[in-house]
């Protein structure tokens, strides 16, 4: 069918494009249809470029300053928390604190001097601290004819937990005692419990060394809370010493305030390790101060009296540390007052008793029983000995020392 000379239906035009060939759109329309949707980029000719430029060069300050800000606030947190730790010194320190490096102090300043000594170590609380003069022992003979060097080890609060310790760092420094005198510390076999006193709650956990918590928090009732309070004071010291910080501006430390002038454990240490006990008065109303004092802080505690199993635990490794070494050992049990004595309860006697009975059947211990061996005006508060008491203690001590020494003897070479 021909349609030259006569027009074409609109319908057949339209049916023949389609058939023939698809529609050629511009390459640039449809490559980049989406373009047209999004907002208009300006041109060098525009008249928007000063303003655009403003405030990109605007954003780009805001986003370095707030990197600034992030950068410099930890880098000043850094410095103030390292600058109280340059501000402490040993005047920010209470003395059961300051006192463990002074005495390791001296301690290898003898045993330079007198290598060849048998060393007689005592170690203990506050109460050893002031009562064994071991100034008078040093010289003394041994049985096998050499002179004795003897060391009071004996540090304020400190019980089994930290006599562990110390007898660990002794054998890890190659320093083996003859003999090993080891106090009794009752009052920190007591329990951990919020409100009452024992030997974790008179250790000061920030003021120790990695050293000394990674080797205490095996004894720790409550590791966590321990751990977490060392780091505290490691990230934030200005907040972990808050309490120290406090007292130090108040001047609480590096001058013991009215109440506490009398305190013998502010006293100097003499070149054997024994606190330099000075006279006290003798006025009764002095002495009812002093007991009233350690009635208030003990009287609480010893009342309600339970054994702790890992205060008894530590007592424990330490004879069988000494055991495994071959360590002559021995228990001393310190003198306190009647009136001391009466503050624990019938049942927390009883404990002590056992646990004691425990020991020494289980080690094959030697004791010392100085529990008598003062009078109540020997006492300064009815536990630590006044002057008196540590002339009459180590006057009693040093013949027990030589019997220990004489039974425990080892043979010559070769028999």
């Amino acid at each position: 069918m021909s349609f030259s000379g006569s027009a074409v239906p609109e319908e057949m035009l339209t049916s023949e494009v389609s058939a023939s060939s698809p529609v050629r759109y511009p390459l640039s329309a449809r490559r980049y249809l989406l373009r047209d949707l999004g907002p208009k980029r300006p041109r060098p000719d525009d008249k928007t470029t000063g303003p655009s430029l403003a405030l990109a060069r605007s954003r780009r300050m805001k986003r370095s300053a707030r990197i600034l800000v992030l950068l410099w606030i930890p880098f000043w947190y850094i410095i103030g928390q390292l600058a109280l730790f340059a501000w402490m010194d040993e005047s920010w320190q209470l003395e059961r604190t300051f006192s463990p490096p002074r005495k390791w102090a001296i301690l290898h300043k003898r045993l330079a001097e007198m290598p060849d000594r048998p060393l007689v170590i005592m170690l203990g609380s506050s109460r050893t601290d002031q009562s064994f003069q071991a100034g008078r022992l040093t010289g003394q003979l041994a049985p096998d004819g050499r002179p004795l060097l003897a060391f009071n080890m004996g540090l304020p609060a400190a019980g089994g937990m930290h006599q562990a310790m110390y007898l660990n760092d002794l054998l890890a420094e190659g320093i083996r005692p003859r003999l090993l005198l080891v106090e009794f510390v009752a009052t920190h076999l007591n329990r951990s419990r919020r409100g009452l006193q024992s030997e974790e709650h008179f250790t000061l956990v920030p003021w120790i060394s990695a050293h000394e918590l990674l080797f205490l928090q095996r004894y720790f009732t409550n590791r966590r809370q321990m751990i977490t309070e060392w780091l505290e004071a490691r990230l934030a010291p200005w907040y972990g010493f808050r309490w120290s910080v406090h007292e130090h501006l108040r001047g609480r430390h590096s001058h013991p305030p009215e109440e506490t002038k009398f305190d013998q454990s502010w006293r100097p240490i003499d070149p054997w390790g024994w606190r330099l006990l000075r006279d006290l008065p003798h006025a009764p109303a002095f002495r009812a101060l002093r007991w009233a004092g350690a009635y208030q802080m003990y009287f609480h505690s010893l009342q309600n009296f339970e054994l702790g199993d890992k205060a008894a635990q530590a007592l424990r490794d330490v004879f069988a540390r000494c055991r495994r070494e071959n360590i002559p050992v021995a228990l001393v049990l310190m003198p306190v007052s009647k009136e001391f004595q009466e503050l624990y309860s019938p049942e927390g006697r009883a404990q002590l008793d056992n646990f004691l009975a425990e020991l020494r059947n289980r080690y094959n211990l030697d004791v010392i029983d100085a529990t008598e061996w003062l009078d109540k005006e020997d006492f300064d508060d009815g536990h630590h000995p006044l002057l008196s008491g540590a002339d009459k203690f180590t006057t009693r001590l040093i013949p027990e020392i030589h019997k220990l020494l004489a039974r425990t003897e080892p043979p010559p070479p070769g028999r």
